[in-house]
């Protein structure tokens, strides 16, 4: 995964009140160099992943009633988009071929199981590699504190 470019700002975060434009954190994954894999709004992704966390918990505790199904598969949609919006366009197209988006939404709640141990493993996959990144750029940053000037 990416070296020193792993963590990047970007400016197209809307202004604050003192129409200063705060920085976004998007984060760089795959080979260095590589632009193609990029998470432009990790803080989403996070709260994605966590809000599919508690959701699959949830269908793993009780039997799934029909009106509670038809409310986790719209949750499941919206998240799925959610992510897409949230990643580069090369992300979301794995994205929409791990979770075959387009097709129906699941209804069964075999089928919705099924979804949402999809998107959290790929939200997880995408967690991890995010946080592996920012690790990496920590490492990096303090080491170039730590270096006399000069060298």
């Amino acid at each position: 995964m990416g070296g020193a470019s792993a963590v990047a700002a970007s400016s197209r975060r809307p202004p604050t009140l003192d129409g200063a434009r705060p920085p976004r954190l998007a984060v760089l994954l795959g080979p260095p160099g590589s632009r193609a894999w990029r998470v432009e709004m990790p803080d989403r992704v996070l709260r994605a992943w966590a809000m599919l966390s508690v959701a699959y918990d949830e269908l793993h505790q009780a039997p799934l009633t029909p009106a509670a199904a038809v409310r986790l598969g719209r949750q499941l949609q919206a998240v799925t988009a959610e992510l897409e919006r949230s990643v580069s366009p090369a992300l979301a197209r794995e994205l929409r071929r791990v979770t075959c988006a387009g097709g129906t939404a699941p209804c069964t709640p075999r089928e919705l199981r099924v979804a949402y141990a999809s998107l959290l493993g790929w939200a997880g996959g995408l967690v991890t590699g995010m946080l592996d990144q920012l690790e990496v750029a920590g490492v990096e940053a303090r080491s170039r504190r730590r270096e006399p000037a000069g060298s």
